[in-house]
Parts: C-alpha cells; structure tokens; sequence
C-alpha cells in the first residue's frame, strides 16, 4: 500500500500565529480558500478511436468529476477535432446532479475528424479568462498527437493553430495560468510543443497508458490545491466471485471519502457498507466511484463489496478529504523586546476551533521570521509546542520594523503552506528630563548628572547619550560613561543638545544652562553683614564694661543652672581625642569659674585655647554672663565676643572658641535640664 501525500486540487492552507503582551489583543485570521476554475480540452480526433477505443480518457476525466471534493471548484470542458464539438463555461460539481450534467456533456461526441489544438485551446482560454478574478485557474490538455489540417474543411493552416497556441501560452504566462499536458496512449508525434507549453506555464507534462495513470496523474495536478490523501488499499489479480475488502480508516476530522476502483476489464457491482449502511457506486465500466459525504468519526472502516470476473486485475483507492480552515491568532501590531505568541489552529466547517493535542501531534509545524528591512539576514526558525490543544510559541523581537512570519505545516495528508502575515514591531522613544532651574555661579563646584538617573526607555534598552551642539561657551560641558559633568566659566546662558539613543531612535533634549552673576547670586549676603555689624555696635554701645571681679561680687548670690556640652572639632593630627563632654553645671557651688576649671583634663586644650582666661559668671534668671581675656576667638552664636566685655549667655546659645593659630576649635553648648 503506498500513499501520496502532496495530492488534491482546492485550497492552500495558510496557517500563521502570533501573541502579545500580558493582554493579547489578536485578530483572527481564516485561510481563505479561493476556489479553482479548471478547463479540459479533449482530443476528439479520429485517431483517438484507435488509441481510446475503450473510452477510457472520458472515464477518466468522468472519474476525476464523481470523486472530487465537493468543495468550491468549477469545471468547464472543451471537446475539439479540427472544430469545437462541445463545450461549458466551469460550473459547481457540489450536487449529484451537478456532476451527471456535466458527464453527459462529455459523452455527447465522438472520435472523428483531425485535431487543431490551437482551436481548443483558444476556445478553453476565452471561457477561463471570463471568471471571476481572485479564483485559481488551469488548463489540462488531453490529447494523442499534434495539430494535424490536411484535408480539413474548416480552412484553417495548421500556422493557424500553431499561432493559437502560441498566443494562448503567453497568456496564460501574463495571467499565471498553468497549461498541464497529458500525452494519451501512442502519441502521433513529437511531445516536444506540449513539453515547451506546460513548461512555459510552469505546469508539467505527462504521459499516459493505462487507465490507473490518468488519475494518479490528474489529482497531482491539483497538488497544491486541496487537503486530501490518497491511499492505493488494493492492486491485485482476483478469482470469480464476491469480494469483501476491508478499508482501515485512521484519518481524523474527515469531511468525505471517496472509493474508488480501477480496471482494464469491466467493473462488475459495486457497494460500501459504512456504520450499517450501505452506499451504491458510480459504475463507469472501468471506473466505480462511491462517495460517502455524512462521515462518522466514530466509525474506523467499511467494506468495498465487488463482483470480479476470472482473473480480473482491480485497483483500490481510497481518497479522504479534510474540509478544515487554518487559522492564524495574530496580534499585527507589538512593542519591542515583549514576547510575540503565536499559535496554530484549525476550524471545523461549523466554525467551531479544534483543540485536541493528540490530532496536533500528527503535524510538523515549521515557522520562519524575517526582518523586511534586513533582507541579508538569514530567516529565524521559531519553536514550537503543543499547549492548551493547540500549536504555540512564543519568540521576542528585539529590533523595531516590519517582519514576515511564514513556514508550512505537514501531516500524513500532505502540505499546508503558511502565506506570509506582516508583524509591526514598535519602539518608543526614550523619555526624561534633567532638573530645571538649576543654580549655577562661576564659584560653583563641577556637578555631575548620572543621566540614566533621568532617562529612561519603555522598551528596556541599554541608552546612550552624547552632545550634539552646544551654543555659548559660558560653561565646559561633556559626556562620559552616562554622566553629563558642568563646569560654570563665565556667566551667561548656554543651551545644550542632549542625544539619547535606545539604538533606533534618538531624543533630542534641549537643556539651557544660566550661569548668574556673583553679585546676583550672593546680595543676601551684604544685608547679613550689616545685620551683623549692627548687633556688634549694638553690645559695644549698649552694655556696661564693669571689671571682672565688680561682676562677681554682684552676682555672688546666684548659682549656675543647666549644663554645658562641649565638642572638640578641631584638634591636631596625633592627639588623643577628645571625645564628646558634659558638665553639670546646677551643680556647681561657686557661682563664677573659668572654662580651664571644668576641662582641666585636657591640659594642651585648655593651654591653646587659654580656657584660663574665659570666665563664667552665674547670672539671675538661669543665665550666665561670659567675660574673656585670652587671645582666642570666641563668638556666641553668630556674635563676636570682644575682650574684656560682659556677654549674656541663655539656654540654647552656643559658644565657639577657636585657638589663635586655629589648630583648636571647641563648640560648648548651654542646655536646660530639670533638675
């Protein structure tokens, strides 16, 4: 038992799929099956009555008509000697009826007269270029010798019918319709014109001699146009009798079988049983075809019932026909660097999606993706897996613009070629910006702008920037491993032009830079100054200057509140530090003391800052009054506190003393405690 896979004559398969984001908004996409318009042209010359006295090309092209699909094809015929003898425009064979209409028309002439193949062809292009556009069409010349007029009375040259020929041809080459060539039995002639005819149309030649050539030849014309299979059950010699002959049917989602019988000898009485019925066939003497077109998927055989004669040599096919719809699942439009899903399925004739794993494992499932903009790459082949009942992947773009996804689709019953689906890949531009407003003077330290701080990309790509025109030279600016660095010079402003790059796509960021004046920037500062100048006059005009011990005296009765912490911020490299203190100063019995008293561990400290000499006296109302006579600075907050001069000292002041030669500086905080 042998079977061919790549056989039929309907439609192409165009399988495609193709996914989204997290939220997949896909459209579906049917294969749409364009129905084929096929013409015969039969050879009715008197040479065919020797060469076919048995019939057996019109059982043939009758066999072809009872056990094609009953799909969207038209057939039209054109029966031709030296004149046209009969003929039709394609019509249905869907019905019973449609088909025996059509079989009569074929048995209406008989062999006689020459042969003017241009004649029957032309006749044949004239009815097929009438069709309607978006069908596919074909020509399938039969015939058993060259154009031959001598001593035809209808006055055409046989220059005439080769002119025919000739311009039938080129036609059919501008319209894309393939011209297929049959040689019957002992051809008169050379093959060499029909040879040239059909491979000019891109079509093939064939020759034939028994009656099982012509269909096997006939349906693989129609390879490339139907979703069938045909499987030989039976080539064998048999005894008188009835036979009995099982067919195992191990197809799935079929839509019609059909059984069909060929033999040089007279068929005798043929019928199927099928699920307890039992269905009669179309006996053409050497042909017998049965259709079944109400398939059970239930039911896995039937038997072919058959009377042979003595030694009768008998040919069994069995051609099953799957009348499902491809469908792509495609989102055509997605962003960059998401996984694209893509998925395969099919359709029964109800509109209904087949999910079924085991039926999707039977089929290879090949899928290819290129980039239209880079047609020097290699095609990508996509990976596949069976999931949810269904054939899908995933596969993500990481360049933007225009794919092709195509590739084919195999099983036992032949090839579904994939008809290309365009996908859209998008990229966003990256987005950001730096800080406005910024303050720039030209005492302004560098600063330094990590960008990826402030630019980012939707699509996750790595960005890269530089500067694409910078006007004024009011600052030194440049780009360096992602950081933008600003350097103020002068003042005044200076606009820059920032490209950020995801790879694609490139932003073009304006960014001005304003470089203010020093006088600008700082005039607070002058005001703080007088402020200053001020409150310093203020102390030396408004309070008195009595002598350290008067003061003392005067205060004898009061005591210290609070206490004082003291930080050392500076001190020389290599001493010991000085770590954080506190003096409780509500305990203290006298109410006046120097600071070198209460920090007498600290002899070089107190030594530098001569603490010796800066006094503390305890005041009325928790305050204190700071007198001093040593070399140090000290301030009060943001006072100066000049030699020899009372200054009042409250809770929350700060007292900042540093050492003439500013090795030392010592920070004493006044706190209020409960005490």
């Amino acid at each position: 038992m042998k079977r061919w896979k790549k056989a039929g004559f309907l439609a192409i398969w165009c399988v495609l799929v193709l996914g989204g984001k997290t939220k997949i908004y896909a459209d579906e996409y049917p294969s749409e099956k364009s129905g084929l318009d096929v013409v015969f042209v039969m050879d009715y010359s008197g040479s065919m009555k020797s060469n076919d006295s048995e019939l057996i090309a019109q059982g043939m092209v009758k066999a072809f008509i009872d056990t094609v699909h009953s799909a969207d094809i038209r057939i039209g015929f054109v029966a031709y000697n030296d004149r046209l003898l009969s003929t039709t425009f394609p019509v249905p064979v869907k019905s019973g009826e449609d088909r025996q209409k059509l079989k009569r028309l074929i048995d209406t002439a008989g062999y006689s007269g020459n042969t003017d193949i241009g004649l029957g062809l032309r006749y044949a292009y004239d009815l097929i270029k009438q069709q309607q556009s978006g069908r596919k069409k074909a020509i399938v010349l039969i015939s058993d010798g060259e154009s031959d007029l001598e001593g035809s009375q209808t006055g055409r040259r046989i220059q005439d019918s080769m002119m025919d020929v000739e311009y039938v041809m080129q036609q059919c080459v501008e319209l894309e319709i393939p011209i297929y060539s049959i040689a019957f039995g002992n051809f008169d002639g050379s093959t060499t014109d029909l040879k040239s005819l059909s491979d000019q149309t891109k079509a093939q030649m064939y020759t034939v001699e028994k009656p099982e050539d012509i269909i096997e030849i006939l349906y693989g014309i129609f390879s490339d146009n139907t979703d069938y299979s045909i499987q030989q059950i039976s080539d064998g010699i048999y005894a008188p009798g009835v036979q009995n002959i099982l067919l195992k049917l191990d197809e799935a989602y079929l839509d019609e079988l059909d059984v069909l019988m060929i033999s040089p000898q007279p068929i005798g009485p043929v019928s199927i049983l099928y699920g307890g019925q039992s269905v009669d066939a179309v006996n053409l003497k050497n042909y017998a075809v049965a259709k079944i077109t109400d398939v059970n998927p239930s039911i896995k055989e039937l038997t072919v019932q058959t009377e042979t004669a003595r030694n009768q040599e008998l040919q069994i096919y069995l051609i099953s026909y799957r009348n499902l719809t491809p469908v792509l699942n495609v989102n055509p439009v997605v962003d960059k660097n998401v996984p694209l899903k893509y998925e395969v399925y099919f359709k029964d004739k109800n509109g209904s999606m087949i999910l079924d794993e085991t039926f999707y494992k039977r089929f290879t499932c090949t899928l290819q993706l290129n980039r239209e903009e880079a047609a020097q790459e290699e095609a990508k082949f996509l990976q596949t897996d069976i999931q949810n009942g269904i054939i899908s992947g995933y596969v993500t773009l990481n360049h933007s613009g225009k794919y092709n996804l195509s590739g084919w689709l195999d099983d036992s019953m032949g090839t579904a070629a994939f008809a290309p689906v365009t996908i859209e890949v998008c990229n966003h531009l990256p987005s950001g910006e730096l800080p406005e407003n910024e303050f720039f003077t030209v005492l302004t330290k560098e600063k330094r702008y990590l960008l990826n701080d402030y630019f980012s990309d939707e699509d996750g790509d790595l960005l890269t920037y530089s500067i694409k025109e910078k006007e004024g030279a009011y600052a030194d600016v440049q780009i360096e491993d992602g950081a933008l660095t600003v350097n103020p010079v002068k003042s005044g402003r200076q606009t820059l032009t920032i490209c950020v790059s995801d790879g694609e796509e490139t932003l073009e960021y304006p960014y001005e830079l304003v470089i203010v004046p020093i006088w600008k920037a700082y005039w607070w500062v002058i005001p703080l100054l007088l402020a200053a100048l001020t409150a310093g006059l203020w102390k030396i005009i408004y309070k008195p200057k009595p002598e350290l011990e008067r003061i003392a005296k005067e205060k004898k009765q009061n005591r210290f509140f609070g206490r004082l912490d003291a930080y050392c911020m500076t001190q020389p490299e290599g001493c010991e530090e000085i770590p954080p203190l506190s003096f409780q100063m509500y305990k203290m019995k006298d109410s006046k003391l120097t600071l070198g008293d209460i920090l007498r561990e600290y002899p070089d400290l107190v030594e530098q800052l001569e603490l010796d000499e800066i006094y503390l006296v305890a005041d009325e109302e928790r305050r204190m009054i700071l007198y001093h006579k040593s070399k140090s600075s000290v301030m009060i907050g943001n006072s100066v506190v000049c030699r020899q001069i009372q200054y009042s000292v409250s809770f929350g002041d700060v007292i900042y003393i540093t050492s003439s030669d500013g090795a030392y500086e010592l920070d004493i905080h006044y706190i209020k405690v409960i005490q």
